[in-house]
């Protein structure tokens, strides 16, 4: 099958720790859709320049690549070869590199959507968080009708949380990180959804109503409402969650508001925390796009 017969690409973008697993999770869970691990194909090897909508390829994402199929159950260990051997220069020379951007990222997006045909599903969803600023590049060079999903949580939530969860990886946030990361992103993702129709979901609403904010995301997607997403999504948070991605642990346990990670905090983390994170923007958003979204106090 070609990819032509994929109807349908949907990135999923936003903070880290907003909830952008579980938003994954359930719509993977539709009856037509499939998803995959992390892929973190642009965040790790390209760099953005979303103002003019363009990306750079800087180092070479074979490698990384591979490790994807793996994590998806694909045994091909020549694919990637196959797919990106040709298209890479032979001295990997950041010029060089740069001259093939964009034939490796349609090589990418063609990769996927096999992946997604070799399921027998014709809309595929990625979710890397930290693709969030290559999304004008994306929608620039995609071929196929293609969707951004903004997953949006409260400032102090996700900071509290994106803390807590970097422990596990290979270096550990700040506050102050956390912080400077919400702001940014909440910012970009706000910019984009004051001038685009791109799809927004609010984890407190999604928390608080599942079924509301799924029903209202499907029906923004083109996609029809099955109620068994809403039980099915365990078993796809399972298969999304890559080796080793323990933080993600709990995605699949029921639905419902969590501030686990706030109260790891102390009261003067806490207090640090509310004077920093830029909480005129989660207003703005609710304003804008939230109409049942809370705002916090």
């Amino acid at each position: 099958m070609s990819s032509s017969a994929v109807e349908r690409r949907i990135f999923i973008v936003g903070a880290p720790r907003s909830g952008t697993t579980l938003v994954q999770s359930l719509l993977a869970a539709h009856s037509r859709a499939t998803s995959f691990t992390e892929s973190h194909f642009f965040s790790r090897h390209f760099r953005a320049f979303p103002s003019a909508a363009r990306a750079v390829l800087l180092r070479d994402p074979r490698s990384r690549l591979a490790e994807f199929l793996a994590e998806n159950g694909v045994e091909a260990p020549d694919q990637i070869e196959r797919r990106f051997g040709l298209l890479m220069p032979i001295a990997p020379l950041p010029p060089l590199l740069a001259a093939r951007t964009r034939p490796i990222t349609a090589e990418f997006l063609r990769m996927l959507d096999d992946l997604a045909l070799e399921r027998d599903r014709p809309v595929w969803i990625e979710k890397t968080p930290r693709h969030l600023r290559y999304v004008p590049f994306i929608e620039r060079i995609s071929d196929l009708p293609t969707r951004f999903v903004h997953v949006v949580r409260r400032g102090v939530d996700v900071v509290s949380s994106l803390h807590l969860a970097s422990k596990e990886w290979e270096r550990a946030y700040s506050l102050d990180e956390c912080v400077r990361r919400w702001n940014q992103d909440v910012a970009f993702s706000l910019r984009r959804a004051e001038s685009s129709a791109d799809p927004v979901v609010f984890y407190e609403e999604l928390a608080a109503e599942p079924e509301t904010a799924l029903k209202r995301l499907v029906a923004e997607l083109g996609l029809d409402w099955e109620p068994a997403m809403l039980d099915r999504y365990r078993a796809e948070s399972a298969r999304l969650t890559a080796p080793g991605e323990r933080w993600k642990a709990k995605t699949g346990d029921e639905i419902r508001p969590s501030q686990a990670s706030i109260r790891a905090l102390t009261d003067e983390q806490r207090a640090r925390i509310d004077r920093a994170v830029d909480n005129d923007l989660y207003r703005r958003f609710a304003e804008i796009r939230g109409p049942s979204a809370k705002v916090p106090d």
